[in-house]
């Protein structure tokens, strides 16, 4: 009984995620959620406490779907110089997702959600970044004379406004804008040496 009490939350969990992130959380009500997920709103409610509680555990979801993909690039990578411009993918392929409908509330209308999704910069982009500069240092492929917190805090300046900027109307031109800053970034971090690989890998 527990096993499927857990599975349907689960459910609901992964359901709600996926409508959330397609569709807004203004224009979804729980009802769409339940309808999709087959069961009733009361179900729904002996789970979560309601649709605020729902959207935290959603954010939550992603946080840890971030932390878990960084991680992995991470530990894929031979050295920073790969590892940052790996990052810069997966971060176009993660924004990707979201829909025109929830940028715009991550933008401008919803507070909680805006703070939610803060929390990924915070907790998982920021420290990434810090730790990428100083692999970068400690491999002799980035310049020494760099302030690692400094320039961290400036990188995630950076990505934050290249995303939520007005001017960039589609996820191409996202996209476009974080290549070429991906691009600048990296030929500002590196030595002779990290130059030396990133013209070996076309970056």
């Amino acid at each position: 009984m527990e096993t499927a009490s857990y599975n349907k939350k689960d459910l609901i969990l992964e359901k709600a995620t996926t409508m959330f992130t397609k569709y807004g959380i203004h224009s979804l009500s729980m009802d769409d959620i339940a309808n999709e997920c087959g069961v009733s709103k009361r179900t729904i409610y002996k789970f979560y406490q309601n649709k605020a509680d729902l959207i935290d555990k959603i954010i939550g979801v992603k946080i840890a779907n971030f932390k878990r993909e960084i991680t992995a690039i991470t530990a894929a990578s031979e050295n920073a110089v790969v590892e940052l411009p790996h990052f810069f993918e997966y971060y176009k392929l993660a924004i990707s997702s979201y829909s025109p409908t929830l940028i715009r509330e991550i933008k401008r209308y919803n507070l909680k959600i805006s703070l939610g999704f803060s929390r990924i910069d915070s907790e998982v982009i920021l420290p990434f970044v810090f730790k990428n500069i100083e692999r970068g240092q400690h491999e002799g492929l980035y310049k020494e004379t760099l302030d690692r917190e400094e320039l961290s805090e400036s990188i995630l300046n950076m990505l934050n406004y290249i995303f939520t900027d007005d001017s960039v109307t589609d996820i191409e031109n996202v996209h476009r804008t974080l290549d070429f800053f991906g691009k600048l970034l990296m030929h500002r971090l590196v030595t002779v040496k990290g130059l030396d690989l990133l013209n070996a890998q076309n970056l």
